[in-house]
């Protein structure tokens, strides 16, 4: 039981390490974007973002916000996934659907 919590604890110690060696405090600075988007470019209900888009969000985007039980899908800014709509804070998507998430206490 013992070395089991060893091994999870390295594990998320682990991904903790590689979230922050893919896009780091500085990614965005040392990579900054090439792609340019007026902030007024946005059409309703899209709203502007400035950092949304590319390889660790560093760039603006156009996003739509959805409302409570709207189809969502869960993406990686590491990998450079950029949705075009998101869950309105503070909504997650689970499973699929943007849900109320009640905070712990």
């Amino acid at each position: 039981m013992k070395a089991t919590l060893v091994l999870v604890l390295l594990a998320c110690v682990l991904a903790l390490a590689y979230g922050d060696l893919v896009c780091g405090t500085n990614y965005c600075k040392q990579h900054p974007c090439t792609t340019r988007l007026a902030s007024t470019s946005c059409r309703s209900p899209s709203l502007y973002r400035p950092n949304h888009a590319g390889k660790c969000a560093c760039c603006p985007a156009c996003v739509t916000l959805l409302g409570e039980g709207a189809a969502c899908k869960t993406y990686s800014k590491e990998l450079g996934e950029t949705p075009s709509a998101v869950c309105r804070e503070p909504l997650k998507c689970l499973t699929g659907v943007c849900t109320k998430v009640t905070p712990r206490r």
